[in-house]
């Protein structure tokens, strides 16, 4: 019998691993890790992503200012929501596990 299954009413353990072992609560969160890694890096490079499209031509060198500001602004906006959802995954699962409390 798989570790896993001999307590079936043991808590939930988020843990990282490969997906096909993974429950859908720690594949969500590994995603939701893995997206923030994504956002952290474009945010440190969102200047030079500026500054490669006015040079490619894609932007005119008026604007790279404000644009630079709105990737900043929708990647804070990403890293929000990122972040909003992973702590609504981590508290669901906390729910989870904690065991019920009865009145009395």
């Amino acid at each position: 019998m798989a570790p896993d299954m001999q307590h079936p009413k043991a808590p939930q353990v988020i843990r990282l691993g490969h997906p096909s072992r993974l429950t859908p609560d720690t594949l969500e969160v590994t995603l939701l890790v893995l997206g923030h890694l994504v956002v952290f890096f474009l945010s440190l490079a969102h200047d030079e992503i500026t500054a490669e499209l006015v040079e490619d031509g894609w932007l005119m060198a008026s604007l790279s200012e404000r644009f630079e500001i709105l990737i900043g602004l929708v990647l804070f906006l990403c890293w929000s929501a990122l972040l909003l959802r992973l702590v609504h995954v981590l508290r669901r699962v906390r729910e989870d596990a904690l065991p019920e409390q009865s009145d009395s």
